[in-house]
């Protein structure tokens, strides 16, 4: 079972835009523990990744490496800061791990639920500190969809569910989110894409 626990991960300084999405997120969670990591970030309370944080080449991978062994520690579910969330996550908390397609091939690390000491978390953990010279995209989106894709315990959503708008669609902008969500009334959250870690 998944705990009923919000996480996600932020810089230092967000937009009032990233705050709003965290409130939203919140407010359709409200007996949930709401977690935000910011940075700096306490490294003691990550003795397995914190030896490799000064490696990273970008906010994001270091990001990559706080969400997963913090749901590694304690479970519940991660979501990216510019995830837009339009329903409540209970009613998938009775399953054993989730993670979404992003599309066809990729299953991205922008929203994952997961209880405490999930096998595929620490599979990912290990493979992303070995891949942290490799860059961050081989070092995270490129591990989880390694890792993930191959397991019978965790259930894979549909991209539709968090990813209804293609990456490359969003950052060219003019994209109607609201009218997205209309289209899509199975979506949990839609992902906005807005890199707010990309240093």
């Amino acid at each position: 079972m998944i705990p009923r626990r919000l996480v996600r991960t932020v810089p230092e300084k967000t937009t009032a835009h990233i705050e709003q999405l965290w409130a939203d997120a919140c407010a359709l969670h409200p007996d949930w523990e709401h977690v935000t990591w910011r940075d700096p970030i306490n490294r003691n309370a990550f003795p397995l990744t914190s030896p490799y944080w000064d490696d990273c080449e970008s906010g994001a991978q270091l990001a990559d490496l706080v969400r997963v062994e913090d749901l590694y520690h304690n479970g519940g579910w991660y979501i990216d800061s510019d995830m837009w969330m339009l329903k409540p996550l209970d009613n998938l908390c009775a399953l054993n791990a989730v993670v979404a397609y992003e599309d066809h091939l990729h299953i991205p690390n922008a929203v994952l639920g997961f209880p405490p000491g999930h096998p595929a978390l620490k599979d990912v953990i290990d493979r992303a500190i070995s891949r942290r010279h490799a860059g961050t995209w081989l070092a995270g989106v490129g591990v989880t969809t390694e890792v993930f894709s191959h397991r019978t315990d965790i259930t894979i959503l549909p991209p539709g569910c968090f990813y209804p708008v293609r990456w490359q669609d969003a950052h060219r902008g003019g994209i109607a989110w609201r009218e997205v969500a209309k289209a899509n009334p199975w979506a949990y959250g839609i992902h906005k894409y807005a890199a707010s870690w990309h240093v």
